[in-house]
C-alpha cells in the first residue's frame, strides 16, 4: 500500500490547527465566564430591589388606590446610601429596600429626572453589605466591548445579564441628551432598571437608565456622570445644570468640523460676563470638542455653577481662550436652531 507523506503531514496540520482552534477557544470562553462569575461574587452583595408605592388619586370613578413600581438598585456608601431610577422612587409616597430577603424603610436624598437617578438613604442598614465604588475618571470603552449587569427580576435573586456595548450616543431623534448615553444590547425587563452596569475587569461603566425596546437594548449612564449626579444630590437634593446664558445655531451647509456658532447671548449672563459674542465658533467647552449642537449638552453637563471652565471660539480667523463661570438654569432651557 502506497502512502502519501505529503498527503499524511497536511492532514495532521489541518487537525492540529483545528485541535488548538477548539481549545483555544474553550480557554477564552473559560476565562469570560470565569471573570463573569468574579464580578457576580464581588458585587453581587452590593444589590438591592426596590419597591416604592405610588398613590393614584381618588376618582368620582374609581376609588383611590396603591400602585407599585419595582426596580433595581445599589448601595454606593457604607452609611446605606443606594442609588435607584428616579422613575421608581420619584413621587413615591413610602419606599423600601429589599435586601438579602428583608425590607428596609428608606427616604430620598434627592432625585434628578433629567438623568433619571435618585439617591436613597436606609433608615436602617443591614449589618453586612456590599458597596460599588463610583469614580469621575472619564473612560474610553470601545465600541464591541463585553458589558455585564447585575439586576432584580421580578421576584428572583440578583441575576446576571450578559451583552455589548453597542455605541455611545449624544441623541435620539431629535431628543438631545443632557451627556453622553451608552448604548448596550443589555435589555430592561420588569424590575430590572436601575442595575450597574460592569465591564468584563469589573469595572463600573455605568447605570441603566432607560430601555430601548425596538432594539432590544438598553441606555446607560456612564459612570462619571453618575459619579456627578451623586455627588450633586448628597450635597443639595438635586443635580444643578450649569447653564452659560446662549443659544447656539448649525449652518446646515457648513462642512466645517466645528459647526456650531452663537446665535443669541442672554444679557448679564455668563456668555456674555466672559466676552463671547454673536458669531463665534464654538471649538470647545470644558476641553469637550463641539463639533455639532449635539455635543454641546455633554459639555455644559461637565460644569459646576460658580466655577470658572475654559471655552475656547474662533471669531473671525483668531482662535480665543476664554474663561466663563456656569450658574444655575434660571427655568429655562438651552435652545438651539439650525440656519440652511
Amino acid at each position: 500500500m502506497h502512502i502519501n507523506l505529503t498527503s499524511v503531514y497536511l492532514l495532521s496540520v489541518i487537525v492540529c490547527s483545528f485541535l488548538l482552534s477548539t481549545v483555544s477557544s474553550f480557554s477564552a470562553n473559560h476565562a469570560l465566564q470565569e471573570d463573569l462569575y468574579r464580578i457576580y461574587e464581588e458585587y453581587e452583595s452590593a444589590i438591592v430591589r426596590v419597591k416604592a408605592a405610588f398613590r393614584q388619586q381618588e376618582t368620582e370613578d374609581k376609588p383611590s388606590k396603591i400602585n407599585l413600581r419595582i426596580g433595581t438598585g445599589f448601595f454606593v456608601s457604607r452609611e446605606g446610601h443606594v442609588l435607584v431610577n428616579a422613575s421608581r422612587a420619584l413621587g413615591a409616597y413610602k419606599i423600601g429596600i429589599e435586601y438579602k430577603g428583608i425590607v428596609y424603610p428608606a427616604e430620598p436624598v434627592g432625585h434628578d429626572p433629567v438623568t433619571n437617578i435618585s439617591l436613597l438613604r436606609l433608615i436602617n442598614i443591614p449589618k453586612a453589605f456590599g458597596v460599588i465604588p463610583l469614580t469621575f475618571e472619564e473612560r474610553d470603552i470601545a465600541l464591541g466591548t463585553f458589558v455585564f449587569s447585575l439586576a432584580c427580576p421580578l421576584d428572583f435573586d440578583v441575576s446576571p445579564i450578559f451583552g455589548i456595548l453597542s455605541g455611545v450616543d449624544k441623541k435620539l431623534g431629535d431628543s438631545i441628551f443632557p451627556t453622553s448615553y451608552y448604548r448596550t444590547s443589555i435589555t430592561i425587563g420588569s424590575g430590572q432598571g436601575g442595575s450597574p452596569v460592569f465591564d468584563v475587569n469589573g469595572q463600573l461603566i455605568g447605570m441603566t437608565i432607560a430601555s430601548i425596546p425596538d432594539m432590544n437594548g438598553s441606555y446607560c449612564l456612564p459612570v462619571s456622570a453618575l459619579a456627578r449626579v451623586k455627588e450633586d444630590l448628597m450635597v443639595g437634593g438635586k443635580s444643578l445644570r450649569g447653564w452659560i446664558g446662549l443659544e447656539v445655531r448649525e449652518n446646515i451647509s457648513d462642512q466645517k468640523k466645528h459647526n456650531v456658532y452663537i446665535s443669541k447671548i442672554n444679557e448679564s449672563g455668563p456668555a456674555e460676563l466672559a466676552g463671547l459674542k454673536v458669531g463665534d465658533n464654538i471649538l470647545s467647552l470644558c476641553d469637550v470638542s463641539i463639533h455639532h449642537i449635539s455635543d454641546l449638552p455633554s459639555a455644559t453637563f461637565k460644569t459646576y455653577i460658580n466655577r470658572l471652565s475654559p471655552i475656547k471660539i474662533l471669531r473671525e480667523d483668531t482662535v480665543i481662550e476664554l474663561s466663563i463661570k456656569a450658574v444655575e438654569a434660571p427655568g429655562v432651557k438651552l435652545e438651539s436652531q439650525s440656519s440652511k
